[in-house]
C-alpha cells in the first residue's frame, strides 16, 4: 500500500513539474500590415509579468508572398530597438531562392555591417 502511495506521489510530482516547465516567461504579439507592394509581419516578445519589450522580428514579403528580409531586434531601454541580425533573400527570374545574405548590427557605427556572410 505504501508503494502505491509513493508511486502516485511521484507521478503527481512529475506531472506538476512538467506543467510548470511549460509555462513561459514571455508573451508574444503579432501584427501584419499589407500594402500594394507586399506585406510586413512583426512579432514582438514581451516579459509576461511587466510587459516590457524584449525581442522583435520583422519579416518583409513582396506582393507574391516571397520572403525578402528577416530582421531581428533586441530592446535597449536607453536606445530603443537595436538591430542584431538581418537576412536578405534574393530570387532568380524563375522564383528560385538564391543564397541569402546575413548581416550583423555594427554597434560601433550603429548601422548594419557592410560585409554579409
Amino acid at each position: 500500500m505504501k508503494a502505491k502511495f509513493f508511486f502516485l506521489f511521484v507521478m503527481i510530482l512529475g506531472f506538476t513539474a512538467s506543467i510548470h516547465a511549460d509555462s513561459r516567461e514571455t508573451i508574444t504579439f503579432s501584427n501584419v500590415e499589407k500594402t500594394e507592394n507586399g506585406s510586413v509581419k512583426e512579432i514582438l516578445h514581451c516579459n509576461k509579468y511587466t510587459n516590457a519589450p524584449l525581442l522583435k522580428t520583422v519579416y518583409n514579403y513582396d506582393a507574391d508572398g516571397r520572403l525578402l528580409e528577416k530582421t531581428l531586434y533586441e530592446w535597449n531601454s536607453n536606445m530603443g530597438w537595436v538591430g542584431t541580425q538581418k537576412y536578405q533573400y534574393n530570387y532568380s527570374e524563375d522564383n528560385q531562392l538564391l543564397s541569402p545574405t546575413f548581416s550583423k548590427w555594427d554597434k560601433k557605427n550603429k548601422c548594419w555591417a557592410d560585409k554579409s556572410k
